[in-house]
């Protein structure tokens, strides 16, 4: 069994585009590289035996976490024996992260540990109304915008 590190971009980017700045910060990794993964529109970052896929992701909302204003996922697995915040995978995207926070200004976000249910969401009309939250910015992630943020679920 395994467990996920996944990092949200919020790019308003192609996918080429997204993986094109990931692969900047790879050529500046040695032994990294970004490819086109094995499904359309999904590129693979490895960085030694790290193996993390970029794509637009499949999550919707869930609380307060805010996903759906994220279009893609840098997701990568890591063995249930190892602590997650101390893994590679986890270090490789949080450097990924703070790469593209800074070269980019894309708004980033880690979560450790999602879980990813296969039965559908249910979202009340009270909840997609919803666009504020209190931090002024009307993003509805109660965080000042361009803050990088890590949550763990």
């Amino acid at each position: 069994m395994s467990r996920s590190v996944d990092l949200f971009i919020d790019a308003p980017a192609s996918p080429d585009e997204v993986a094109e700045a990931v692969a900047r910060l790879a050529a500046e990794m040695p032994g990294s590289s970004v490819t086109p993964g094995d499904q359309p529109g999904t590129w693979e970052l490895r960085h030694g035996d790290t193996v993390a896929v970029l794509a637009e992701h499949p999550y919707v909302d869930d609380g307060d976490l805010l996903l759906r204003r994220y279009r893609y996922a840098l997701s990568a697995r890591v063995d249930s024996g190892t602590r997650l915040a101390d893994s590679p995978a986890t270090a490789l995207l949080r450097r990924v992260g703070q790469h593209l926070s800074q070269a980019t200004s894309w708004p980033v976000l880690l979560v450790l540990d999602l879980q990813f249910s296969e039965r559908p969401a249910r979202v009340t009309k009270s909840e997609e109304a919803r666009s504020g939250d209190g931090d002024g910015d009307g993003d509805g992630d109660g965080a000042a915008a361009g803050a990088p943020r890590e949550t763990r679920r």
